[in-house]
């Protein structure tokens, strides 16, 4: 029983042992667990604590933000627009236009009133191919049927891509966006202007439905070549009606938004090809067309029937180029006098009942019409014609007094007006607006500087070999050397261009043209296709070579600075514009006009100009004095020069584009500014024809308005005003300095050329005070026509004294042709004691001083004057009597003494 008992007693100790371990052990583990779980759980409600603190936080921000969101939203966005309600209007209210007699009295053009029918060619949605839709929506808008106005979708995107380096921008307008932008005219770049067309454009998809907003916008789009909507832009390009287009052709305007110039089939018609494939992509992507339709179009060359253009104008009259050009300038200044958008501008000025008053002065007018309708005055080539546009105003009041935008009779109101709205390359006509005028005017240069007409860069090839290319080149090909500011300019010489933009700076002459001389279509910077451009450059403001290009218009308003005491008069078609009652609605009696330049550099400015056409060897001289001749069916015959030069002064300034895709001429008289632009309306090279044509159109155009001044007996001024402060100064071209006795006897002047002593303009701060020091005089034998050194036995009878000209040793990497370099000479001290005189004829006198030189590796060369190899300059040694050990024997006695 105890023992029993006892093992009992042991069995519940051993129980009570095991329940103690595991409680132990149950504690143990338990702590811890207890302590990550208290840990987490306090982690767990700061984070929550945090996360409600946020959004608390962001409620509140969000609160306040939506809150001063919608304050901006209605104190700065007009979410409504009423600019497409009643776009279709027409008026019986008609508007007149009036030209001014040479007597001061009003005349009404009854054949140019404007009739509120013309405002626009308008076509029905039900007439517009349904393949056009299909490729606008399918390219522009592939949404469109769907969203309400905004593409979330692409406006996401194009945010996105706008924040993201290298994004650039990304279209995200949409159709409805687009015909807003189009009909306000508001093409400015802000967040503001972005987010009110969004909000625009959702309640202009509430007014009107999905086909109605298709039919504006395909109505109101701007299409290149001036033509506004598809029924136009169908007449345009292909001669026919809209609703008769081609899937390709459709196609080929749907390209064209985008960038309207970029994408012109006429102008960049590869451009044009690649952007509809495209589109004929998109649309087989999407399913509006077949496969089989999409390779029956898919690189198709599109047929342009640019020669038969037509009007559907009610009227049936068709509007000068004058007229058409005071109809966008009116719209311009309703819009700006009003703060409306362009198409109700547009709709007071056709249904208005408005009383313009024209600057145009008709016999001018006529005058251009007649010649730019005459094919004799065009150069005869065969194919398509070449076009030509031209602009005549009156420097001083700034009143544009005749337009023509294009060559033969006119055919369409409102077409493309080359004289306007093309933006072509002015080459060399440039230089006087940007760098003559602009470093006259800042003392860089004078009247008489003298400028190295060279190479500035020799060209490399990418394995460091330097060729025999050289950049700038000029037009005629080939270099003078050292030569005046006078003969750079008459000329054109491209060097002299570049290097005088190098010293005024490329920056100040771009901000000089834009800001002083007022050109609107300089690019600063730009991104084309990836691609960033700009005009701040070299070739751009001393050689015309613009990204986009100038207009004819332009170019005459910044040459109206040299007939007007330096100022620039902004250009004017109209005077002012009336109500129906007679009331004043816009006064543009006056010019606005900004000092370009002083009037002394204005005047100094035209003298040089005048040398152009005055001088013998000025790229206008030839034409001007009617001695050139070009080819009528076949045969040689003289071209016409300009009948008054006698009685009227001339200026002016040519301009080719090195690819000879545009010819220019821009002319003064005291009375009028000309310029002309020659050449193939989508920029194809023009032939080299015997003379300039835009200076014959010129000259056409100013025999004929000359003549009827004569015959009306009305006086017309015959010189430039001369400004107080210019001083006339004889000078030596070489140093720009006054001349020297050495100046009379330069060797050039000797020999039968020209004289290097003339007479410039200056004023009192740049008239020349020193002498000239660029004319060293050297023994010269008259037999040999070479220099006489020491050691040389030349007959006394026949050695004379002449100068020639001191220049820094020139180093070009072949021996290139530089005109004058048989009169030039070097720094006596390069003559080092020892010299070897070069005993060849056809090395100058100093040409030894180019070490190391050898037949395997030629370091400089000096220049020539001609590419014959057998050619004996002036400033050789007269080898024929040189002994060289007559100054070896000289120099031993001279030694022994």
């Amino acid at each position: 029983m105890e023992t029993t008992a006892n093992t009992q007693a042991g069995g519940t100790r051993v129980k009570k042992a095991g329940a103690v371990t595991r409680l132990i052990a149950r504690s143990t583990l338990w702590y811890p667990l207890k302590v990550a779980l208290l840990v987490l759980w306090k982690a767990f409600t700061w984070i929550v604590n945090i996360l409600l603190t946020v959004l608390l936080i962001a409620m509140i921000t969000g609160a306040v933000v939506s809150c001063a969101f919608l304050l901006y939203i209605r104190s700065n966005i007009d979410a409504e627009y009423h600019g497409l309600d009643n776009l279709r209007f027409d008026s019986s209210s008609n508007t007149t236009i009036y030209y001014t007699d040479s007597a001061g009295n009003e005349i009404l053009m009854d054949e140019e009133t404007l009739h509120g029918s013309e405002n626009r060619m308008w076509v029905n949605y039900s007439d517009i191919p349904q393949d056009l839709i299909d490729a606008v929506v399918s390219i522009e808008d592939q949404r469109f049927f769907q969203h309400n106005g905004v593409d979330y979708k692409r406006t996401a995107g194009a945010v996105l891509r706008f924040f993201l380096p290298g994004g650039g921008q990304y279209g995200g307008s949409t159709i409805t966006q687009q015909l807003i932008k189009n009909v306000s005219g508001d093409n400015e770049q802000t967040i503001q202007r972005k987010v009110q067309e969004i909000f625009r454009a959702i309640y202009v998809s509430k007014q009107f439905g999905r086909e109605e907003i298709l039919e504006m916008y395909l109505n109101v789009i701007f299409l290149s070549q001036n033509a506004t909507g598809v029924q136009a832009a169908a007449e345009a390009y292909f001669g026919k009606d809209v609703k008769d287009l081609t899937l390709v052709e459709c196609a080929a305007l749907a390209a064209i938004p985008k960038y309207p110039t970029y994408y012109d089939p006429i102008r960049n018609p590869d451009n044009n090809l690649q952007r509809r494939n495209v589109i004929l992509t998109e649309m087989l992507n999407q399913g509006y067309i077949s496969q089989e339709e999409f390779d029956s179009a898919y690189n198709v060359p599109l047929y342009l029937n640019i020669m038969e253009r037509t009007t559907s104008i009610e009227t049936g009259y068709i509007h000068s180029y004058y007229v058409d050009t005071v109809i966008d300038d009116v719209i311009a200044a309703l819009m700006e006098q009003y703060g409306i958008d362009k198409a109700s501008a547009s709709r007071k000025l056709y249904s208005g009942g408005l009383q313009i008053v024209i600057n145009m002065n008709k016999e001018i007018q006529d005058a251009m019409e007649e010649v730019f309708c005459n094919d004799s005055c065009f150069p005869e080539i065969s194919g398509i014609k070449p076009q030509a546009a031209m602009v005549v105003a009156d420097p001083v009041t700034g009143e544009v007094l005749g337009i023509v935008g294009g060559r033969g009779k006119k055919t369409t109101n409102r077409g493309y007006n080359l004289a306007t709205m093309a933006k072509r390359q002015c080459g060399s006509a440039i230089k006087p607006l940007a760098v003559y005028g602009y470093g006259i005017d800042n003392g860089i240069i004078t009247y008489a500087t003298p400028l190295l007409d060279a190479p500035t860069i020799n060209q490399k090839k990418s394995d460091g070999k330097i060729t025999q290319k050289y950049w700038p080149p000029n037009s005629p090909a080939g270099y003078d050397g050292l030569m005046s500011l006078v003969d750079g300019v008459k000329h054109s010489k491209n060097t002299f261009a570049v290097r005088l933009a190098a010293m005024c700076g490329i920056e100040n002459l771009f901000r000089h043209l834009v800001d002083n001389v007022g050109f609107t279509t300089l690019v600063e910077s730009k991104s084309y296709n990836g691609v960033i451009k700009t005009d701040i450059a070299l070739s751009p403001v001393a050689l015309g070579s613009f990204t986009q290009g100038v207009t004819v218009r332009e170019m005459a308003q910044g040459f109206t600075m040299f007939g007007n005491r330096g100022q620039v008069s902004k250009l004017r078609t109209f005077s002012m514009v009336r109500d129906s009652n007679g009331e004043m609605v816009i006064d543009n009696r006056v010019s606005k006009t900004n000092q370009a330049i002083s009037e002394q550099s204005a005047y100094i400015m035209t003298r040089l100009l005048w040398n152009v056409v005055n001088e013998e060897g000025g790229t206008g001289y030839k034409m001007t004095h009617g001695q050139t001749k070009g080819t009528v069916g076949g045969k040689k015959v003289a071209v016409p020069g300009f009948k008054y030069l006698n009685k009227v002064e001339v200026g002016g300034k040519t301009g080719t584009t090195n690819d000879n895709r545009d010819r220019y001429f821009v002319g003064i008289t005291p009375n009028y500014v000309g310029a002309v632009w020659f050449g193939y309306e989508n920029n194809k090279s023009v032939s080299k024809f015997e003379y300039n044509p835009a200076l014959r159109l010129w000259i056409e155009v100013f025999n004929r308005v000359y003549d009827k001044l004569e015959t009306n007996g009305r006086a017309y001024k015959s010189e430039f005003d001369e400004p107080f402060g210019i001083i006339k100064v004889k000078y030596c071209t070489v140093s720009g300095k006054l001349p020297t006795d050495a100046c009379y006897h330069d060797i050039e002047t000797v020999t039968g050329g020209e004289s290097c002593i003339r007479t410039g303009y200056f004023t009192a701060e740049t008239v020349p005070t020193e002498y000239c020091d660029k004319h060293l005089m050297f023994k010269w034998d008259t037999s040999t026509n070479a220099i006489c050194v020491d050691g040389c036995t030349c007959p006394a009878d026949k050695v004379i004294e002449v100068a020639f000209r001191l220049i820094e040793p020139r180093k070009f990497s072949t021996n290139l042709v530089v005109t004058d370099s048989q009169f030039t000479c070097v720094d006596p001290a390069l003559i080092y004691e020892g010299y070897k005189y070069p005993t060849s004829k056809v090395r100058p006198y100093f040409f030894n001083i180019y070490e190391p030189y050898n037949k395997d590796q030629k370091s400089y060369w000096p220049g020539r004057s001609s590419k014959s190899d057998s050619f004996r300059p002036y400033n050789r040694v007269c080898i024929e009597h040189y002994h060289p050990e007559l100054v070896s024997a000289e120099s031993e006695s001279s030694d022994g003494n």
